[in-house]
């Protein structure tokens, strides 16, 4: 990554998190058992939204969090719980409640706790944003759930490791990466794209690399986790391992190599766009905000207790 993409935190990390987690701790999201609590202490989960959203005010941040919260939290279940991630049936009927309250309709009697923290996020995100962007937010929920997280039950189910270019397609999906770039727009009033400027190709062409390096970076640093620890076969390393028949050290370095290839078409994306000519700052925002997520997500996970152990095959997270 280039060094001109360090960036400094919004100082309001640890007061989002604070809140965050009073929030799912009250719908019960979270379970009030002290190791629980303390693995969601030690995730610092609003130091990555700091990160990705430097710029964001704080009310905005706090709606942004709890959305990464909403996604890891479910992410736990389905890659570490084998009662939900190995049943797909389950899996779906459990997320299309929670999309039909996203998209509007009321709380069952029998809410779920995640429904009711969607509901809450649905209320504020609905009073700081627009219609067209709740709606666009949907659809990328939507995608994430069905062609990322179900396909990955699925080969978990069926303990099957999925090919490798649909994994990494699968990845960019399952990882809600469009939905955290959807964030980009919303963290600050204005920054909204047109539907005409969002659907430039190349910013569509730099959204889909991102999505790509960001889902396939957290890979690296998920894979005890996920694979040692779970035995899921969703992971860019064990895919390369299994299809190209790669030891860990090789499959680790074919990972980088990919990540990096992505950077650079990134990079070079991001030149012919300015090369165009004067380019709108809500785009020009957007970009920046894509950058923010690339390096932010290294970043954090570098420091978040979410993926320290003293067993890691990576040293630098032994601690």
């Amino acid at each position: 990554m280039p060094a001109s993409w360090q960036s400094e935190p919004s100082l309001h990390a640890k007061a989002i998190d604070r809140a965050t987690r009073a929030r799912v701790l009250a719908v019960k999201l979270l379970p009030k058992v002290q190791p629980a609590v303390r693995r969601f202490d030690a995730s610092q989960f609003g130091l990555l939204t700091a990160y990705t959203y430097p710029q964001a005010t704080r009310e905005r941040l706090e709606v942004c969090n709890d959305w990464h919260v909403w996604l890891f939290l479910f992410d736990d279940q389905a890659d570490e719980q084998e009662e939900v991630g190995q049943c797909p049936e389950y899996l779906q009927e459990y997320v299309e409640a929670c999309l039909q309250v996203l998209r509007g309709r009321p709380l069952r009697t029998r809410a779920t706790p995640l429904e009711r923290f969607t509901h809450h996020l649905r209320e504020r995100m609905s009073r700081l944003a627009s219609e067209a962007w709740l709606e666009r937010f949907a659809r990328d929920v939507e995608d994430y759930l069905y062609r990322g997280t179900l396909p990955a039950a699925r080969h978990w189910a069926a303990g099957t490791v999925p090919e490798l270019e649909p994994y990494i397609e699968q990845r960019a999906m399952d990882s809600a990466m469009y939905t955290a770039l959807d964030l980009v727009e919303f963290a600050r009033e204005g920054q909204e794209l047109t539907e005409e400027l969002f659907q430039q190709p190349l910013v569509q062409r730099m959204r889909h690399l991102c999505a790509r390096v960001v889902g396939l970076t957290n890979d690296l640093f998920s894979f005890e986790k996920e694979v040692l620890w779970h035995r899921n076969p969703n992971n860019f390393v064990h895919v390369l391992r299994v299809n190209q028949q790669l030891g860990l050290k090789e499959a680790i370095g074919e990972a980088i190599g990919v990540i990096n290839a992505d950077t650079d078409a990134f990079l070079a994306c991001e030149e012919a766009l300015l090369e165009q000519g004067p380019v709108d700052p809500r785009v020009l925002s957007y970009v920046e905000g894509m950058k923010a997520w690339i390096h932010g997500n290294v970043r954090w996970s570098m420091v978040t207790g979410r993926y320290s152990s003293p067993t890691s095959p990576f040293p630098e997270l032994r601690r």
